[in-house]
This record gives C-alpha cells, structure tokens and sequence, in this order.
C-alpha cells in the first residue's frame, strides 16, 4: 500500500515545483521557473483590479492563462479589432494565440493565475476609448 500525501513545497522539491506564490512574496508577479536552452517562463500573477483602460498583446508569443484562486474575468481581442473585445469567466486553462488581445479583471477581492510564455515576450498596447468594469450581479 502508497501513502498519499499532500503537496508542499519541501516534500515535493525533488520533483518539481509548485506552482503558488513563494511565502514571503508580496508582489504581482513572481517568475517560479524558467529555461535557459529554449527560454521560456512560468510565473503567477496576482491581482485586484475591477476596471482597465489598457489591454496588450504579444504579435511573437502565445501565452497561458491557467486560474487559481480566485475568480477571474479574461477580456481578449482578435489582433485587429481590439475594440471588439469580449469577456470571459476564467474557469479553465486556456493558451492564447500570437498578437490575441488580453487583460484579467478580478471579481473577487483578488485573484491569480498561472502563466506561461516566451521569457523574451515582445508586448504591445492598446489604450481603450473608456475605461471596462466588471462586477457581478
């Protein structure tokens, strides 16, 4: 018989890394991992915004936005229309395409998410005519 165990940090070292906010973070954005040979990083990222007024792309990269914690809007745009945006419930992984248009909105008190893209990632911005709000209900 296999005990199970649960994940920390320490016991699951060896094997990895996981994929949460080092304890003595008090940032937005923390690189967890990242390769040299390919470069590429995987990173969380933390947030409590509930307006924007600026989204951006990456025309060289695709991107992952993975939830979890919290509940995120995921606002994206086709590259060529970025006024014509629309809104999602973040409540899966999901791999952008190249030069997609995107922000994250919280509604909750905050939120994170996991990243993953090219660790040289190219961005590009677009400042909306008014700024987006998001709130439930």
């Amino acid at each position: 018989m296999v005990k199970i165990e649960s994940i920390t940090r320490e016991n699951f070292a060896p094997f990895g890394t996981v994929i949460e906010f080092s304890p003595d973070f008090d940032g937005i954005y923390e690189i967890l991992e990242t390769e040299d040979e390919k470069p590429w990083i995987l990173a969380v990222f933390r947030y409590t915004n509930k307006t924007i007024q600026r989204i951006e792309n990456h025309p060289t990269s695709m991107e992952t936005f993975e939830p979890l914690s919290g509940v995120t809007v995921l606002l994206v745009a086709e590259h060529e229309t970025p006024e014509k945006y629309k809104a999602f419930v973040l409540d899966k992984p999901v791999c952008l395409k190249k030069g997609v248009w995107h922000q994250v909105l919280s509604l909750t008190p905050s939120a994170e998410v996991k990243i993953t893209e090219n660790k040289d990632v190219y961005s590009e911005f677009y400042d909306l005519p008014e700024e987006i709000q998001v709130q439930i209900g």
